[in-house]
């Protein structure tokens, strides 16, 4: 449903651990979720669901949720990289 916050990340065989800090870049905004709210500056401590898949909070809610975006050619890694 709408007004999640949870976003899912899929990123194949990612080797991530939760507690992880990842900053995202090159985002597409979506379902209600703005570029800017994706790539903050700080990044988001992530939760491991799966060795492909792990997920974060945004301080924005989804309007429909459920959504694939983010764009195809977002980019995720510490937040010490640089645009």
């Amino acid at each position: 449903g709408g007004g999640s916050t949870v976003i899912t990340v899929t990123e194949a065989t990612h080797g991530r651990t939760s507690g992880d800090t990842v900053r995202f870049r090159t985002c597409q905004p979506f379902d209600g979720i703005s570029k800017s709210a994706l790539e903050l500056s700080s990044g988001y401590s992530i939760t491991v669901v799966t060795t492909d898949t792990y997920t974060f909070t945004v301080a924005e809610s989804s309007t429909s949720g459920n959504i694939k975006g983010g764009g195809d050619f977002a980019t995720a890694g510490p937040v010490t990289i640089t645009s």
